[in-house]
């Protein structure tokens, strides 16, 4: 007999991140079963294994950001939540291959990008839950693949445009740190979204701009203007 209830946590230093996951599985609990409840939600490992190492129903499966505020590494992480008893879905913005790789060697059980859909965020914490391991590998050496990407298809104008807009600034304020048209900085965007289309990764949104330019190594993973 299969689970009825999957029981997950999620490990992530954006508040924001964290109460959009638990509002996310609360909307998609009346259409899919087993049905997904967060149960804890921390900014850092440490936390998350304070708040509910005593539980007397803990998480099924806990997806795990890597790239945390207190400065923990994310094999370390790993290993702690899988010491304790819970299976880890990374759930990153696919930016560093690296610390996917660590946290995959660690025990962690599959990887979901943040660029992805929910819905299949929860899929994959659903299998887990129930003792699968998600092949991750394809998707580690296709993030690694996606890094040639700025150097193939962007020209140092068009990287210079995406980082100024994708961080934050509007139109008129690229054109004026630029020094070209309103107009230019248009086609410009319009081009690169064109570009990434092509490529099988839209950027149809600013949001997925500054999605694009992480993965690509063109913007940090949080943005320098984020006010904490």
């Amino acid at each position: 007999m299969g689970l009825e209830t999957v029981r997950a946590g999620i490990i992530d230093d954006h508040e924001a991140v964290r109460v959009g996951f638990a509002l996310s599985a609360g909307r998609e609990a009346a259409t899919r079963t087993p049905r997904v409840t967060v149960l804890g939600a921390a900014p850092s490992v440490d936390a998350f294994l304070g708040a509910l190492g005593k539980a007397s129903r803990p998480s099924d499966v806990v997806a795990l950001d890597l790239s945390l505020a207190d400065g923990s590494q994310p094999g370390g992480n790993v290993a702690k939540l899988t010491a304790a008893g819970y299976k880890v879905l990374v759930f990153t913005l696919g930016d560093n291959v690296g610390q996917i790789q660590d946290a995959l060697a660690n025990g962690a059980m599959g990887v979901s990008l943040k660029s992805e859909p929910i819905a299949e965020t929860f899929a994959k914490l659903r299998r887990i839950a129930a003792g699968e391991t998600i092949d991750s590998q394809e998707l580690a050496a296709a993030i690694e693949v996606d890094s040639d990407f700025v150097a193939a298809n962007l020209s140092d104008r068009e990287r210079e445009c995406i980082a100024l807009y994708a961080a934050g600034l509007g139109q008129y304020q690229v054109s004026r740190r630029m020094n070209i048209a309103e107009s230019t900085v248009k086609k410009n965007i319009d081009r690169i979204r064109e570009k990434y289309e092509a490529a099988g990764r839209p950027a149809n949104t600013k949001i997925d701009l500054y999605i694009r330019a992480v993965e690509d190594g063109i913007l940090p993973p949080v943005l320098p203007l984020r006010k904490r």
